[in-house]
């Protein structure tokens, strides 16, 4: 299970992934995957990106924007892993617009490439808000978006 963690400090992220490298990466699985409208939001900051995937689940919810659970560990969740730039003012800006129902942690995914990385993600800060999601049962944002279109 992921840490849980509401800041960019260096601490939290060495207590976790064991390492002193400044933690720059975000796992989206969402609407800030290229193409979708949060992805404004940080397009500016991204100085690279790599598709990934990761172990949990994700769920829609009716006002279009989905929630990355890890309550089921043998599912997929598909995404990309943006590296950011100006970091207090970005995850400042984005734990603002996740606001109270989003928890950004700490968790290990898995880059197109096959290398293993730590980033932060945004997690349902309460588990049990999956009761009011839809299950994407292939953990793919972007392919259950477009046949909802």
């Amino acid at each position: 299970m992921a840490q849980r963690r509401r800041h960019t400090g260096t601490l939290e992220a060495e207590r976790t992934t064991g390492s002193h490298e400044v933690l720059d990466r975000l796992f989206v699985y969402g609407t800030m995957r290229q193409g979708q409208t949060a992805r404004s939001l940080i397009a500016n900051q991204i100085t690279r990106t790599s598709k990934a995937h990761t172990s949990g689940s994700i769920y829609a919810f009716q006002l279009g924007y989905p929630g990355f659970s890890e309550a089921d560990p043998s599912g997929t969740v598909y995404g990309e892993v943006v590296w950011l730039t100006e970091l207090p003012a970005t995850f400042g800006l984005l734990d603002a617009y996740e606001g109270q129902d989003f928890a950004r942690v700490i968790k290990q995914v898995t880059l197109e490439s096959g290398e293993m990385v730590w980033t932060w993600i945004y997690t349902l800060a309460d588990p049990a808000a999956v009761k009011h999601g839809t299950l994407i049962p292939d953990g793919d944002w972007l392919r259950y978006w477009a046949e909802q279109q």
